[in-house]
């Protein structure tokens, strides 16, 4: 979810890429039409809050130094990120100067607004997350959909809540904040709000792997973090694709379901049939149909992949399709194996981490290839720390 405190201050960011690109303070309030000393306190609070200085100043004009040119990369991304979300909510054009006049309308408070509205489902619980009266939060939301000049929200049985176009809207802003996040993070912005990198990693997931990367990035390192959210394939690509993560771990959709999103193979992970340790199945060179066809199975829920793989092959090899446990936890599944004569099917990477299972010696399962690898936003770019585990990753895989 969105972090509402770090939302960036429109004002402070407008003077710094005014002053970036013009290399002129006087110049720059101008352009702006602020006085100088406001340009040049607006800056400073950026400055301040960055816990760095950007702009070398000099008798020529001020000038950005290593860490303004950091985050001026950032910042380009996020103003061009901001005017295509506004483009994608009202329809306009990217080269349209409607565009600009609104980018330069928009404020902190009503980004917040939105967002908060969309992460609460509903403006009545927004203004109770933010502790705010309803015409507190209701005023910054509906002057942006002024300025926009598209309706943002609709009425429901729970209350008015973002329309489709204001969910989207708010989407895109909330991936466009992130980029200032990295921006500060890469000047070394002291007291992070949030980990420096968030990576959703399916059931399957190899954590050897992912547990590889994370010592060798944080090794000797007390100041990055890393959260690991677990969870459903659903669920974690719908917060990859709003932003809440930065990177996917798992096995791979192909395609992935959002047309942003691209995918990275990083090894293959085929599925196999597995039991309990000292299972009767393993003491056999190779167990077949027959076999197989005494004992009773844990299948995994409809909605999984390795689901279809288990009922084509039951069918294929005239095994037993009758279900009496169904479940899609993986910790299930390992009780339920680990306290019966149960067969499943699982990845054959996921056996090494597991020292309850054992895999069965049978026929090879006819399925797709199953590839383990990244998911990511295709517009994504990785802070240095980020980019490190990602290498870490792939120079781990064969290990």
């Amino acid at each position: 979810m969105q972090n509402l405190s770090d939302i960036p201050s429109f004002r402070r960011l407008r003077a710094f890429e005014a002053a970036a690109q013009t290399h002129s303070l006087s110049a720059a309030a101008q352009a702006l039409r602020l006085s100088q000393p406001a340009l040049t306190h607006s800056i400073a609070q950026l400055e301040g809050g960055l816990g760095a200085r950007l702009f070398e100043r000099t008798p020529e004009g001020v000038f950005l130094n290593t860490a303004g040119r950091l985050f001026q990369r950032r910042s380009a991304r996020f103003f061009h990120q901001v005017r295509n979300a506004l483009c994608s909510a009202n329809g306009l054009g990217l080269d349209d100067p409607a565009i600009d006049q609104q980018v330069s309308k928009l404020a902190s408070a009503q980004l917040r607004s939105l967002l908060a509205i969309w992460h609460a489902g509903s403006f009545r619980a927004a203004a109770r997350a933010l502790g705010l009266a309803d015409p507190s939060l209701q005023r910054p939301a509906r002057e942006l959909e002024q300025i926009i000049g598209a309706p943002l929200y609709r009425r429901s049985a729970t209350g008015l809540m973002v329309n489709e176009v204001g969910a989207e809207l708010a989407r895109r802003l909330a991936l466009a904040i992130g980029e200032i996040r990295a921006g500060a993070e890469e000047v070394n912005a002291p007291s992070q709000s949030r980990a420096n990198l968030r990576v959703g990693v399916l059931p399957l997931a190899p954590r050897s792997l992912l547990a590889k990367a994370a010592d060798a990035v944080l090794a000797n390192n007390g100041t990055q973090s890393i959260e690991v959210v677990e969870g459903s394939y659903s669920q974690l690509v719908q917060n990859l694709h709003d932003g809440a993560l930065d990177i996917l771990f798992g096995a791979l959709r192909a395609p992935p379901p959002f047309e942003e999103l691209i995918e990275e193979p990083l090894f293959e992970d085929p599925y196999t049939i597995v039991c309990r340790r000292d299972h009767p199945l393993t003491h056999l060179a190779q167990a077949s149909a027959k076999d197989l066809a005494q004992y009773g199975w844990v299948h995994p829920t409809a909605d999984l992949p390795r689901r279809s793989v288990l009922d084509q092959t039951t069918a294929a090899w005239g095994l037993n399709p009758n279900i009496s446990f169904e479940t899609n936890c993986l910790a299930t599944i390992t009780a339920l194996l680990s306290a019966s004569d149960r067969l499943s099917i699982l990845s054959l990477r996921h056996l090494e981490i597991d020292q309850r299972l054992e895999r069965v010696n049978h026929p090879p399962i006819k399925h797709e290839p199953r590839h383990v690898g990244l998911t990511i936003r295709k517009d994504w770019l990785p802070t240095p720390f980020q980019q490190r585990f990602v290498e870490h990753l792939r120079l781990f895989r064969e290990s």
